[in-house]
């Protein structure tokens, strides 16, 4: 009875820390459906420019999120373990290394949107189209590496609630922007894609601020203290011993979906809009997997740092179960009504029979991948950060490259053999994750270790 009440009380805690989580993702999954429609209206190829353009973009996330990552780790764990003076020390050095990480990619897209573009395989329409939205929205990520850390730390201490706040003001922001720059009211000039960067840009500082009000209202740590005098190196580099090697595991997924863009472009324009479409409608399936995810990351994160590893041990394999169950469930809820989703975006009968194709392949990938976001994210929330990507660079690079090319190209299977590799790839991971949490081996890979303390309440977010 007393181990039904634990698992209970555990279940609530994942839901009252995944809820905000999934409430934020799901904003901006529709935000960036919103865009997509909106732009489908504008022009098609309009879609696929920003679409390959997003990918690059979504690819220097984790090159930052090396610094997010990590930062959550250490703190979640010293949260476990009753070291809460150590945590503003960590939250210093983790903004400078963001702002410094975030400047570097901003002059890289300042400098080189229309290479980048032109690497991906894009012809010459689509690099102009996408050219100035890389450039402007690429040349603002500084303000987005600041953010995303401040956003980790209010994770680790419990407020996902009030976190919410940031993405969803950003993005509505974004949005009414957006309306503004592509359809011209009130007789205003039309700024065409390049606006869609300058409403995002907009959007994006005035989350900084609000990001920054909220971690001194709630975490007691100002944004205007924090000094490069006060960054500590030997923090720096636990924040980068743990935060690269799990941050990594994500940035290998999608640098091989920068590959998969430029094979998929081969193929011609009508396949490359269809996966963009694909790709904005996919990104629902998994939206629950992701939060219980995130929030199952937390909890892992604090029973390790507590020595209690039964606990996360049991709450890794629950979540799993429960995600797969969610997953599952959303994806045959897809593939049953593809046809009326698919309308909503185009008319294009042969984009709309492409999808329908792809989304039958979708229901076994999304099994699979439930486990892998759920199992990776309790082994990097245990400190065990460098199977997960070795695992990743091997299987995506070694094996799943390979199929994508030898399936949609050689074989002319089109953009269902990319799913079928995305699916062999999900699938063998998946088998890799699973062994690797029940070996127990991420026991011995804590960053921090409990002390004698009197048990403290986390804060009500």
């Amino acid at each position: 009875m007393n181990k039904k009440k634990l698992l209970g009380k555990s279940d609530r805690e994942l839901l009252f820390l995944s809820w905000p989580i999934f409430v934020e993702l799901f904003l901006r999954v529709v935000i960036g459906n919103i865009n997509v429609w909106m732009i489908s209206h504008y022009s098609e190829p309009a879609v696929a420019a920003v679409s390959a353009a997003n990918q690059l973009l979504n690819l220097t996330v984790f090159i930052y999120g090396f610094i997010t990552v990590g930062t959550q780790i250490i703190i979640a764990q010293l949260i476990g373990a009753k070291k809460r003076d150590q945590i503003p020390k960590v939250i210093n050095t983790a903004l400078f290394g963001s702002l410094f990480i975030g400047i570097l990619i901003s002059l890289m897209f300042l400098f080189g949107s229309t290479y980048l573009l032109r690497f991906m395989g894009l012809d010459a329409e689509l690099v102009a189209l996408g050219h100035g939205y890389l450039q402007v929205y690429g040349g603002s990520l500084f303000l987005s590496s600041i953010t995303a850390v401040i956003i980790a730390v209010m994770r680790s201490h419990s407020f996902t609630k009030p976190a919410l706040l940031v993405p969803m003001f950003a993005s509505i922001l974004a949005v009414i922007g957006n309306y503004f720059v592509l359809y011209s009211p009130f007789g205003l000039p039309n700024f065409g894609v390049t606006g869609l960067a300058f409403s995002s840009v907009f959007g994006n500082s005035i989350g900084l601020v609000i990001a920054a009000v909220l971690l001194k209202k709630h975490v007691n740590f100002s944004v205007l203290s924090a000094r490069f005098s006060n960054v500590s190196w030997g923090v720096m580099k636990n924040i980068l011993t743990y935060g690269l090697p799990s941050s990594g595991e994500s940035l290998s997924y999608q640098g091989a979906q920068v590959v998969v863009t430029m094979i998929v472009a081969q193929l011609g324009a009508s396949v490359l809009i269809a996966k963009s479409y694909v790709t904005a409608i996919t990104q629902f399936v998994y939206l629950i997997a992701s939060a219980l995810s995130q929030g199952n990351q937390i909890m892992i994160g604090r029973n390790v740092g507590a020595g209690e590893f039964d606990r996360a041990h049991q709450r890794g394999m629950r979540t799993m179960v429960i995600g797969i169950i969610a997953s599952v469930t959303i994806c045959l809820l897809t593939y049953l009504f593809i046809e009326p989703i698919m309308g909503i975006f185009t008319s294009n009968a042969e984009v709309i029979e492409i999808a329908k194709g792809v989304f039958l392949v979708e229901i076994v990938l999304e099994t699979a991948r439930a486990v892998n976001m759920i199992l990776v994210g309790s082994l990097n929330a245990s400190g065990d950060v460098k199977f997960p990507l070795i695992c990743s660079l091997v299987v995506l690079w070694v094996i799943s490259l390979p199929f994508s090319y030898s399936l949609a190209i050689v074989f002319k299977f089109g953009l269902i053999g990319v799913w079928i590799a995305y699916a062999i790839d999900e699938a063998l991971r998946s088998i890799l994750m699973i062994y690797r949490w029940h070996s127990g081996v991420w026991k011995t890979k804590a960053v921090v270790h409990p002390q004698e303390a009197e048990p403290e309440v986390l804060p009500e977010a």
